[in-house]
């Protein structure tokens, strides 16, 4: 792949028919090894989001679920249950299998937020599931400039790899440079606004692969989200909520949905 790539985020309904935007998981970019899937849900009107994601599994990767603006009501079958609220995050390993449901509350009439899947190493594919809620961490907040913490001390103690993952809001004529480490695979999901990448000009919603330092300059205001983590490097077998190594392992995820062995 080039060093500075783009693909087009898509509109894309999923769950109860919820409204929203795909970055990473389209047929443009299937997945960004340890990336598989990265979506945002952003609307004032409720009939874009009220019915949310009721009763789904998942098996063999993780969630990171973060809520800018609103409230989202998690409960699984790992007895895990809570609500997310503005600022708030949520990383769940669904490991070797949960049955889960992400819904707004009914008192939310604004949501905006993402959820990021990542991989599990084929070692902890099978893992006991695990749910943490955690507040972002502000590194920088002014006027001109917001950078945020999204992967606290909390995934870098526990987490299965090394992750970076930023949210950051820069104001017109701000500059914000990059470097990410060796053999890693980076993204920056531009949501809004318009910046020029290392010369290359690019307007939102797009989905930025680089391989190594950028900068980045601002000529609107704009709004994004930077991950950088480590390829896992082993094969990748999808089939909806579920992610493997190998299809017999995909069709034994089936077979033990249909039998109510998942959890």
């Amino acid at each position: 792949m080039k060093s500075l790539h783009a693909f087009p985020a898509l509109e894309v309904f999923d769950g109860a028919g919820v409204k929203i935007k795909r970055y990473i998981g389209t047929p443009h970019l299937r997945e960004l090894d340890p990336f598989l899937l990265l979506d945002e849900i952003k609307s004032d009107k409720k009939e874009d989001f009220s019915a949310g994601f009721p009763d789904h599994p998942h098996r063999g990767f993780q969630t990171l679920t973060y809520v800018i603006n609103g409230r989202i009501k998690h409960r699984d079958t790992a007895g895990n249950e809570g609500i997310l609220k503005d600022g708030e995050l949520q990383w769940m390993n669904a490991g070797k299998g949960v049955i889960h449901s992400e819904v707004p509350t009914p008192d939310t009439d604004r949501l905006w937020g993402f959820q990021l899947w990542l991989n599990n190493p084929s070692i902890l594919k099978m893992s006991e599931p695990f749910y943490y809620t955690y507040k972002a961490t502000p590194i920088e907040l002014s006027e001109r400039r917001k950078v945020i913490n999204l992967a606290t001390e909390l995934i870098k103690d526990k987490g299965f790899y090394p992750l970076e993952y930023l949210h950051i809001e820069l104001q017109e004529g701000e500059e914000f440079i990059y470097q990410p480490q060796a053999r890693n695979n980076n993204f920056i999901a531009l949501c809004e606004g318009q910046v020029v990448v290392n010369g290359k000009i690019f307007t939102g919603a797009v989905l930025i692969v680089f391989a190594n330092k950028i900068k980045i300059e601002v000529l609107k205001p704009c709004f994004l989200l930077l991950g950088s983590a480590k390829p896992l490097g082993e094969p990748v077998v999808r089939y909806g909520p579920f992610v493997m190594n190998t299809q017999e392992e995909i069709l034994q995820a089936i077979r033990d949905l249909k039998e109510n062995k998942l959890t």
